[in-house]
């Protein structure tokens, strides 16, 4: 989560700040100073900060649940954001908006499209609409459903990502997750064919050893 300083030689306002702000951008999250209090602003950039939690909530809970679709989760998240990280924003080579503060040391832009915040969340919230819709748990599936238009909002409310990048990577996230829930149910599946609450958070053994489930067993 490097910090940087923006270097507004463009002499373009945030969205949120004056032209006396200074900006600074923290795990790519522009932060300006002096912090906006107000609701919007403030809840722009704490919804911003979320994604830096998932992981760390999903490897707790593979430490001490030991849940399989736990681990193929994380695993998902990290093929993700590599991809999105060191091959597409590269490659597509789109210029966040000049209210974000992720630039690089001599202030230019860095890529924005697609966002890995928004690619991040949205494929995740799908992956797990779709198991709760899968287990009856329909309630929580809406819950998620709702959820979906808050990360999108906020990276391009906190200006940094264009209106642009958050749609084109919300479609993309949301065909991501259902490719992602899809290969889960390919692995997962026992057997029989069939998928059930064994499967989906399946006990992945004692500390230290975690076996393959799709695999069968040597035993």
């Amino acid at each position: 989560m490097a910090l940087r300083r923006a270097v507004q030689d463009d002499d373009v306002e945030s969205q949120q700040a004056t032209k006396d702000d200074e900006s600074y951008a923290v795990g790519q999250v522009t932060i300006r100073v002096p912090l906006d209090c107000r609701p919007l602003p403030l809840l722009a950039v704490i919804v911003s900060f979320l994604p830096w939690a998932v992981p760390v909530a999903l490897i707790a809970d593979i430490a001490l649940e030991r849940r399989a679709i736990s681990l193929f989760a994380f695993t998902a998240i990290l093929v993700t954001s590599l991809v999105c990280e060191w091959g597409l924003k590269p490659l597509i080579g789109e210029p966040r908006p000049p209210t974000s503060a992720c630039r690089t040391e001599d202030g230019k832009l860095l890529p924005g499209m697609p966002s890995g915040h928004v690619m991040m969340c949205q494929s995740m919230l799908i992956f797990y609409m779709l198991e709760s819709i899968h287990h009856h748990a329909l309630m929580v599936a809406v819950l998620l459903i709702l959820a979906m238009p808050a990360m999108p909002w906020a990276r391009w409310y906190n200006g940094d990502h264009t209106v642009k990048q958050v749609v084109v990577t919300f479609l993309a996230a949301s065909l991501v997750g259902l490719v992602d829930y899809l290969i889960f149910l390919v692995l997962f599946q026992d057997s029989s064919g069939t998928f059930g609450q064994h499967a989906l958070l399946a006990d992945l053994g004692p500390p230290g050893v975690i076996p393959v489930p799709f695999l069968p067993s040597t035993a």
